[in-house]
């Protein structure tokens, strides 16, 4: 793949989330693809960070504000776009603090790779933490946001569009009608693509599966090694 067509492809994954934002949330919002020496940046349009964010609201009441920034570069072979870091916040209008997050980071060596994280306090686990902070084990122990939750690796971890449906249906953001289609066919898309990907990396472990179902599968001359890695980090 050239840089040019990184860059469209980078352009046409911005355009998803354009149209997967427009058919959920109300309001009005452009995603751009911004260059960043060999990367890509999708994010809302705008000159800083705080200008950077999706309104939202109850009942017409500006509340929060969705921060959305994916970096994409080209995968390991040098022939799909992969988002190597992805950084979803949910902030309050009150103070700058976030509600909660969702990071990924292809590279990460000590948290999870793909892991949410939650500004909130609950005594009785702030309790388990104080213990585990007495026998040196944890940092921090009253600060929750600083756990990180695994969820599911660089291959299954959560999509935008299960953050959108979590702020509609659990916090009761203000919503365009009919978006429950448009989560489903993006969350479709991207756990496709997430499969797609997946068959790359295990190639023979994917053609034993068709096999054991009746599908003759003829390997190449030369078969790729499989990609194990995204399988085994935390």
């Amino acid at each position: 793949m050239t840089t040019s067509d990184l860059a469209e492809r980078s352009l046409a994954f911005a355009r998803e989330v354009q149209e997967l934002l427009d058919a959920t949330i109300p309001g009005e919002r452009t995603i751009v693809s911004v260059k960043q020496d060999d990367r890509y940046s999708v994010r809302p349009e705008g000159d800083s960070a705080k200008t950077r964010v999706i309104p939202l609201t109850v009942n017409g009441q500006h509340l929060a504000q969705l921060s959305v920034l994916l970096l994409q570069e080209l995968d390991r072979t040098g022939e799909y776009l992969k988002t190597t870091r992805t950084d979803f916040r949910v902030l309050s209008t009150l103070d700058r603090t976030p509600l909660v997050r969702h990071e990924y980071r292809a590279d990460m060596h000590t948290d999870p790779i793909a892991h949410w994280q939650f500004h909130a306090e609950r005594g009785s686990f702030s309790h388990l933490l104080s213990i585990a902070h007495a026998a040196g084990r944890v940092e921090n122990p009253h600060d929750l946001s600083n756990l990180h939750l695994p969820v599911g690796g660089e291959r299954f971890r959560p999509c935008l569009e299960d953050l959108i449906e979590f702020l509609i249906r659990d916090c009761g953001i203000d919503h365009v009608h009919g978006w429950e289609r448009a989560v489903q066919a993006g969350r479709e898309a991207w756990r496709r693509r997430q499969f797609r990907a997946s068959v790359r990396d295990l190639q023979s472990e994917a053609a034993a599966t068709l096999a054991d179902y009746g599908w003759r599968v003829e390997p190449p001359p030369e078969v790729r090694p499989e990609h194990v890695e995204p399988y085994r980090k935390w």
